[in-house]
């Protein structure tokens, strides 16, 4: 297993490579907190438009380590909620990162993954990617990734999810707004990302920084008060460096 990070496009792009393939790119605690981290120390980076995130191997997530379940058989209720929302805690930062996250995504989309995939502001997704939530079936119900889903999702569609009745091909996860595009089974994911890293790179990157300021912001507040801030700092750098605001 491991987390690799390196720089492309003139410093432009984040390549953050998470493989843990040999078991289907689960993750667990450790993992996450490690991607986390990987994927802020990046954005750090004031040179860095945009993150790609590439999910080594053939599924995007198979979701939560089941070996870390029998830590949780004889803990308290509290504590395991607890260790749920420290999870969750994490996708946040993964949201509140001041870069667009690009990624492909591919075979499996299981459980906790699709928390992992609702995190990523720019998924691109191949149509015979599938997205299931077995915890049902194991005797819980979701956590986060419920949450998630109920606000995302039609009810009936929710319900069909969450319970296992139903799995979510990648055209389905882009007519709900899970993904930000969706490509045919046989075309190329990788070039596909390519693409789209290469359009928004067209953009200067302090203004893809602001974009993400104003949907993260909106998103948070439901008000536009940071939009207006954010859009005017922009207007005026760009008449201040002879663009047209």
């Amino acid at each position: 297993m491991s987390i690799t990070v390196t720089s492309e496009r003139a410093g432009r792009v984040a390549r953050v490579t998470f493989d843990n393939s040999a078991r289907g790119n689960c993750v667990d605690a450790a993992l996450l907190q490690e991607l986390t981290e990987a994927l802020e120390g990046a954005a750090a980076d004031p040179s860095c438009a945009l993150i790609r995130l590439e999910m080594a191997g053939r599924h995007f997530c198979g979701g939560w380590d089941t070996t870390s379940f029998a830590d949780l058989a004889g803990a308290p209720q509290a504590a395991v909620a607890d260790r749920l929302r420290a999870s969750d805690a994490l996708l946040e930062r993964i949201r509140g990162l001041p870069v667009p996250v690009v990624a492909g995504v591919r075979g499996k989309i299981i459980g906790f993954g699709v928390g992992l995939l609702s995190a990523v502001h720019l998924p691109v997704a191949a149509a015979d990617a599938q997205a299931h939530l077995p915890e049902a079936r194991f005797g819980f119900a979701p956590a986060g990734v419920g949450h998630v889903i109920a606000q995302r999702l039609p009810r009936a569609h929710a319900y069909a999810l969450l319970t296992g009745l139903a799995t979510a091909t990648g055209r389905q996860l882009h007519s709900w707004g899970l993904v930000a595009r969706v490509i045919e089974a046989d075309a190329d994911l990788d070039a596909a990302v390519d693409e789209v890293i290469d359009t928004l790179l067209a953009v200067p990157g302090a203004t893809l920084r602001a974009v993400v300021e104003v949907v993260e912001s909106s998103l948070a507040t439901g008000r536009p008060d940071r939009a207006y801030q954010v859009a005017a700092r922009t207007i005026v750098s760009a008449g201040r460096n002879g663009g047209t605001p």
